[in-house]
């Protein structure tokens, strides 16, 4: 297992333009609470509290899917049967891509992240046990038979206590999957690790150190880790500033970032990284007034947030 040496002191601002190949900005007609977005050539969707959010390509408003309960971080598809999977609770609803509903796959465990890979939904799931701690599954999925495997984590979170040692809840988790040599990278924000499947369950294929320590509170800071195509992510907060390391893997370069500068479209502020469940690909989004006038052209005044897709070097 490789470890990766972290020096928080060394974290320096980072252009756009060094590590973007082209960025495309989607405007949107509505403005929504998202928690992440898929793109396909035609759509944009985006996971909201208890819905999807459907956009066309260039950001106007097509329709919203109630899906029934709290939508867990994200959703993905598959784009040649045109499918869109979504996370809820201890199910994964499908819908094509006009919204009806078509099936569904129960879970034995919460899902807390969802991607389909060639074929095969990958699931992320938690389970409260009634001491309050929480212990972690990967299940992959035949999308079409609905034949589940489960692949155990080597991690389990105690629950919460007082000073005097009782407990006061559960832990809980924010998880990530992504695609690194064809493979699903799992991460637990709150782990410093990076996991893959190996003899039948989630071990750890890269492990980072990050100094100096971070403190009990930054511990439980909700941080997502993962691959963008070549570029391995990690995200660590730091005095309450979220700072983040990227290693192309493929040339060793190295980049450790407290600050993302928007140089190519020069919006104002920090370019918060969001993963994708596109290779290759990560967003950030911008609120209206953080764009200055015509960077992108001419932007309704009344328009919703404005969507930044990247693709890397």
């Amino acid at each position: 297992m490789r470890t990766i040496a972290i020096e928080a002191a060394d974290a320096r601002p980072l252009n756009l333009s060094e590590i973007a190949e082209h960025v495309t900005p989607i405007v949107l007609e509505k403005s929504v609470t998202l928690q992440n977005i898929f793109l396909t050539s035609e759509y944009l969707f985006g996971a909201s509290i208890s819905s999807v959010v459907q956009f066309d390509s260039s950001g106007k408003f097509i329709r919203s899917i109630d899906c029934g309960g709290y939508v867990t971080s994200n959703v993905t598809a598959d784009t040649i049967n045109k499918e869109l999977y979504v996370p809820v609770g201890e199910k994964i609803k499908c819908y094509d891509f006009s919204g009806n509903f078509k099936r569904e796959f129960s879970l034995s465990a919460g899902s807390i992240y969802c991607l389909y890979h060639k074929g095969f939904l990958w699931v992320q799931c938690e389970q409260l046990l009634p001491d309050a701690s929480l212990i972690f599954f990967l299940y992959k999925i035949n999308s079409t038979t609905g034949e589940t495997t489960t692949f155990p984590f080597d991690v389990k979170y105690e629950p919460l206590r007082d000073e005097n040692g009782n407990v006061t809840g559960a832990m809980g988790a924010i998880g990530c999957l992504s695609i690194y040599n064809d493979e699903v990278a799992v991460s637990l924000n709150r782990e410093r690790a990076l996991f893959t499947i190996q003899q039948g369950k989630c071990a750890p294929l890269i492990q980072w150190d990050i100094s100096p320590p971070l403190n009990a509170k930054e511990k439980l800071g909700l941080c997502t880790h993962g691959f963008i195509g070549k570029y391995l992510k990690i995200e660590y907060p730091i005095n309450a500033k979220s700072s983040t390391f990227l290693e192309n893997v493929e040339t060793g370069d190295k980049y450790n970032i407290n600050q993302l500068v928007d140089d190519v479209f020069n919006t104002n502020g920090h370019c918060v990284i969001r993963l994708m469940a596109q290779k290759g690909y990560f967003y950030f989004s911008k609120e209206r007034r953080d764009i200055k006038e015509n960077s992108i052209g001419n932007i309704p005044p009344n328009s919703g947030q404005v969507i930044f897709i990247v693709k890397t070097k």
